[in-house]
Protein backbone atom coordinates (compact mmCIF):
# COMPACT_ATOMS: atom_id res chain seq x y z
CA UNK A 1 0.00 0.00 0.00
CA UNK A 2 1.18 3.05 -0.94
CA UNK A 3 1.64 6.04 2.09
CA UNK A 4 2.20 9.38 0.95
CA UNK A 5 5.91 10.15 0.86
CA UNK A 6 6.31 6.85 0.22
CA UNK A 7 7.10 5.59 -3.60
CA UNK A 8 7.38 1.98 -2.90
CA UNK A 9 7.39 0.98 -6.39
CA UNK A 10 10.94 3.30 -6.86
CA UNK A 11 13.11 0.97 -7.90
CA UNK A 12 16.79 2.10 -7.21
CA UNK A 13 18.39 -1.07 -8.81
CA UNK A 14 17.39 0.01 -12.78
CA UNK A 15 20.00 0.58 -14.80
CA UNK A 16 21.17 3.78 -15.81
CA UNK A 17 24.84 4.84 -17.16
CA UNK A 18 24.36 8.49 -15.49
CA UNK A 19 26.32 7.33 -12.56
CA UNK A 20 29.62 6.95 -15.07
CA UNK A 21 29.01 11.28 -15.88
CA UNK A 22 29.08 12.00 -12.50
CA UNK A 23 32.42 12.77 -10.49
CA UNK A 24 32.89 11.32 -7.70
CA UNK A 25 35.71 12.33 -5.09
CA UNK A 26 36.55 9.24 -2.81
CA UNK A 27 38.42 9.53 0.21
CA UNK A 28 41.87 8.43 0.01
CA UNK A 29 43.51 5.41 1.01
CA UNK A 30 44.98 4.24 4.73
CA UNK A 31 44.74 3.34 7.77
CA UNK A 32 42.86 4.91 10.81
CA UNK A 33 44.02 5.03 14.28
CA UNK A 34 41.98 2.61 15.27
CA UNK A 35 42.76 0.14 12.75
CA UNK A 36 39.84 0.48 10.45
CA UNK A 37 41.92 0.96 6.83
CA UNK A 38 40.30 2.14 3.61
CA UNK A 39 42.41 0.32 0.43
CA UNK A 40 42.12 1.38 -3.44
CA UNK A 41 40.80 -1.56 -5.81
CA UNK A 42 40.62 -0.76 -9.78
CA UNK A 43 37.63 -3.12 -11.06
CA UNK A 44 36.72 -3.96 -14.41
CA UNK A 45 34.55 -6.76 -14.17
CA UNK A 46 31.92 -7.34 -11.20
CA UNK A 47 28.27 -8.53 -10.30
CA UNK A 48 25.73 -6.18 -10.96
CA UNK A 49 22.15 -6.95 -9.89
CA UNK A 50 23.21 -10.51 -10.16
CA UNK A 51 24.70 -9.72 -13.70
CA UNK A 52 28.05 -9.75 -14.80
CA UNK A 53 29.39 -6.30 -15.80
CA UNK A 54 32.71 -5.55 -17.93
CA UNK A 55 33.65 -1.75 -17.73
CA UNK A 56 34.99 -0.42 -20.84
CA UNK A 57 38.37 0.27 -18.55
CA UNK A 58 39.51 -0.35 -15.05
CA UNK A 59 37.08 2.10 -12.50
CA UNK A 60 39.26 3.26 -9.37
CA UNK A 61 36.96 1.61 -6.21
CA UNK A 62 37.43 1.82 -2.58
CA UNK A 63 37.36 -0.59 -0.33
CA UNK A 64 36.35 -0.18 3.73
CA UNK A 65 37.54 -2.48 6.38
CA UNK A 66 36.91 -2.84 10.03
CA UNK A 67 39.61 -3.35 12.64
CA UNK A 68 39.26 -6.88 12.60
CA UNK A 69 39.27 -6.66 8.77
CA UNK A 70 35.84 -7.86 7.64
CA UNK A 71 34.73 -5.46 4.82
CA UNK A 72 32.21 -3.04 5.52
CA UNK A 73 31.65 -0.76 3.19
CA UNK A 74 32.36 -0.27 -0.93
CA UNK A 75 31.70 1.91 -3.98
CA UNK A 76 31.46 -1.13 -6.23
CA UNK A 77 29.31 -0.18 -9.63
CA UNK A 78 26.21 -1.77 -8.34
CA UNK A 79 26.52 0.16 -5.28
CA UNK A 80 27.24 3.45 -7.06
CA UNK A 81 24.23 2.65 -9.24
CA UNK A 82 21.95 2.79 -6.60
CA UNK A 83 22.73 5.69 -4.68
CA UNK A 84 23.03 7.50 -8.47
CA UNK A 85 19.17 6.68 -8.57
CA UNK A 86 18.44 7.96 -4.96
CA UNK A 87 20.24 10.96 -5.90
CA UNK A 88 18.00 11.30 -8.51
CA UNK A 89 14.85 11.52 -6.31
CA UNK A 90 16.60 14.14 -3.77
CA UNK A 91 15.97 17.46 -3.07
CA UNK A 92 15.67 20.21 -0.56
CA UNK A 93 16.92 19.67 2.79
CA UNK A 94 17.85 16.18 3.20
CA UNK A 95 17.77 13.94 6.35
CA UNK A 96 20.77 10.87 5.60
CA UNK A 97 20.73 8.03 7.87
CA UNK A 98 24.37 6.05 7.65
CA UNK A 99 27.09 8.07 5.57
CA UNK A 100 28.65 5.24 4.27
CA UNK A 101 31.74 6.43 1.83
CA UNK A 102 29.65 9.79 0.58
CA UNK A 103 28.46 8.56 -1.88
CA UNK A 104 24.81 9.14 -1.75
CA UNK A 105 25.06 13.07 -1.20
CA UNK A 106 27.38 14.06 -3.83
CA UNK A 107 24.89 12.28 -6.56
CA UNK A 108 22.03 14.04 -5.07
CA UNK A 109 24.17 17.61 -5.47
CA UNK A 110 26.13 16.45 -8.39
CA UNK A 111 23.69 14.08 -10.76
CA UNK A 112 20.84 15.82 -9.21
CA UNK A 113 21.67 18.72 -11.07
CA UNK A 114 22.08 20.88 -7.66
CA UNK A 115 18.07 20.14 -6.07
CA UNK A 116 19.88 19.02 -2.68
CA UNK A 117 20.56 22.32 -1.04
CA UNK A 118 21.84 21.07 2.86
CA UNK A 119 22.61 17.49 4.59
CA UNK A 120 21.99 16.35 8.22
CA UNK A 121 23.82 12.72 8.73
CA UNK A 122 22.91 10.95 11.22
CA UNK A 123 26.02 8.33 11.51
CA UNK A 124 26.71 5.36 14.55
CA UNK A 125 30.44 5.48 14.02
CA UNK A 126 32.70 7.86 14.80
CA UNK A 127 35.34 6.11 12.62
CA UNK A 128 33.54 6.15 9.75
CA UNK A 129 32.71 10.43 9.90
CA UNK A 130 36.42 10.79 10.68
CA UNK A 131 37.28 8.77 8.08
CA UNK A 132 34.77 10.42 5.37
CA UNK A 133 33.68 13.67 6.21
CA UNK A 134 36.60 15.41 5.51
CA UNK A 135 36.14 13.97 1.75
CA UNK A 136 32.47 14.84 1.34
CA UNK A 137 32.88 18.30 2.94
CA UNK A 138 34.86 19.89 0.83
CA UNK A 139 33.25 17.49 -2.48
CA UNK A 140 30.14 18.94 -1.54
CA UNK A 141 30.42 22.66 -0.97
CA UNK A 142 26.82 23.37 0.78
CA UNK A 143 26.02 23.00 4.20
CA UNK A 144 26.97 19.09 5.53
CA UNK A 145 26.53 18.06 9.34
CA UNK A 146 27.34 14.62 10.25
CA UNK A 147 26.47 13.86 13.77
CA UNK A 148 27.14 10.96 15.82
CA UNK A 149 23.87 8.76 16.46
CA UNK A 150 21.36 6.40 16.00
CA UNK A 151 19.37 7.68 13.04
CA UNK A 152 16.47 5.30 14.59
CA UNK A 153 16.57 6.71 17.85
CA UNK A 154 15.98 10.37 15.62
CA UNK A 155 12.97 8.78 13.78
CA UNK A 156 11.13 7.85 17.28
CA UNK A 157 11.85 10.89 18.99
CA UNK A 158 9.47 14.34 18.68
CA UNK A 159 9.58 15.75 15.74
CA UNK A 160 11.32 19.18 16.13
CA UNK A 161 12.74 19.95 12.22
CA UNK A 162 10.70 18.62 9.22
CA UNK A 163 13.04 17.80 6.07
CA UNK A 164 12.21 17.63 2.19
CA UNK A 165 14.00 14.30 1.57
CA UNK A 166 15.13 11.69 4.39
CA UNK A 167 17.48 8.58 2.55
CA UNK A 168 18.13 5.83 4.97
CA UNK A 169 20.83 3.17 4.66
CA UNK A 170 21.30 1.37 7.38
CA UNK A 171 21.20 -2.43 6.66
CA UNK A 172 23.85 -4.58 6.04
CA UNK A 173 22.40 -6.91 3.61
CA UNK A 174 19.57 -6.62 0.88
CA UNK A 175 17.14 -9.22 2.44
CA UNK A 176 13.40 -9.35 2.38
CA UNK A 177 13.38 -10.69 6.22
CA UNK A 178 14.33 -7.04 6.89
CA UNK A 179 11.46 -5.69 5.38
CA UNK A 180 8.88 -5.47 8.83
CA UNK A 181 11.47 -3.16 10.48
CA UNK A 182 12.09 -1.45 7.27
CA UNK A 183 8.30 -0.62 7.02
CA UNK A 184 8.60 0.51 10.62
CA UNK A 185 11.54 2.93 10.39
CA UNK A 186 9.37 3.93 7.19
CA UNK A 187 6.58 5.00 9.05
CA UNK A 188 8.54 6.71 11.68
CA UNK A 189 10.82 8.67 8.60
CA UNK A 190 7.59 10.18 7.42
CA UNK A 191 6.71 12.02 10.60
CA UNK A 192 9.36 14.15 9.91
CA UNK A 193 8.64 15.36 6.23
CA UNK A 194 7.87 18.73 5.12
CA UNK A 195 4.84 18.48 2.88
CA UNK A 196 5.49 17.11 -0.25
CA UNK A 197 8.56 15.54 1.00
CA UNK A 198 9.80 11.97 0.40
CA UNK A 199 11.26 8.80 2.41
CA UNK A 200 13.83 6.34 0.33
CA UNK A 201 15.05 3.00 1.52
CA UNK A 202 18.24 1.49 -0.03
CA UNK A 203 17.19 -1.46 -1.97
CA UNK A 204 13.55 -1.61 -0.80
CA UNK A 205 12.13 -2.88 -3.94
CA UNK A 206 14.83 -5.24 -4.33
CA UNK A 207 13.98 -6.76 -1.37
CA UNK A 208 10.36 -6.44 -1.93
CA UNK A 209 11.10 -8.86 -5.16
CA UNK A 210 12.83 -11.17 -2.97
CA UNK A 211 9.65 -11.15 -0.95
CA UNK A 212 7.43 -12.18 -3.91
CA UNK A 213 9.41 -14.83 -5.08
CA UNK A 214 9.64 -16.41 -2.53
CA UNK A 215 5.96 -16.35 -1.80
CA UNK A 216 5.68 -17.70 -5.39
CA UNK A 217 7.60 -20.26 -4.17
CA UNK A 218 5.76 -21.38 -1.43
CA UNK A 219 2.47 -21.01 -3.06
CA UNK A 220 3.98 -23.09 -5.99
CA UNK A 221 3.77 -26.00 -3.35
CA UNK A 222 0.91 -28.33 -3.40
CA UNK A 223 -0.87 -26.75 -0.25
CA UNK A 224 -0.84 -30.24 1.91
CA UNK A 225 3.02 -29.79 1.60
CA UNK A 226 3.22 -26.20 2.16
CA UNK A 227 3.57 -26.15 5.88
CA UNK A 228 6.51 -28.97 5.62
CA UNK A 229 8.05 -26.74 2.74
CA UNK A 230 8.23 -23.73 5.30
CA UNK A 231 9.39 -25.87 8.07
CA UNK A 232 12.58 -27.35 5.94
CA UNK A 233 13.55 -23.63 5.00
CA UNK A 234 13.33 -22.38 8.53
CA UNK A 235 16.19 -23.75 9.96
CA UNK A 236 18.58 -21.64 7.64
CA UNK A 237 16.16 -18.35 7.34
CA UNK A 238 14.19 -18.31 10.14
CA UNK A 239 12.93 -14.38 10.02
CA UNK A 240 12.18 -15.30 5.95
CA UNK A 241 10.18 -18.08 7.58
CA UNK A 242 7.86 -15.76 9.64
CA UNK A 243 7.57 -13.44 7.05
CA UNK A 244 5.90 -16.16 5.11
CA UNK A 245 4.05 -17.66 7.17
CA UNK A 246 1.53 -15.02 7.67
CA UNK A 247 0.67 -15.63 3.82
CA UNK A 248 0.78 -19.20 4.48
CA UNK A 249 -2.22 -18.66 6.69
CA UNK A 250 -3.74 -16.33 4.84
CA UNK A 251 -4.01 -19.20 1.95
CA UNK A 252 -4.55 -21.80 4.30
CA UNK A 253 -4.74 -25.14 2.26
CA UNK A 254 -7.13 -24.09 0.09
Amino acid sequence: MEREGFDPDFDDTEWTEGWLHVPIAQVPPGIHTSGYRVERRMIQYSEVFGQPMRSAAPLECRVLFDSQGRLWMSDTPQERIMMYNNGQRSRGSVLVGGLGLGLYPQYAVIGAAGQATRFTVIERSAVVRDIVEPTLSVSLGMPLEVRIGDIVAYLTDTVTRRYDTIFLDIWETLDAAHLPRLNRWRDLALRHLAPGGQVLLWGYRWMVRLFEEACRQLLGVVPQQRHAWLAAHATAAPQAAALLTPILDHFGKA
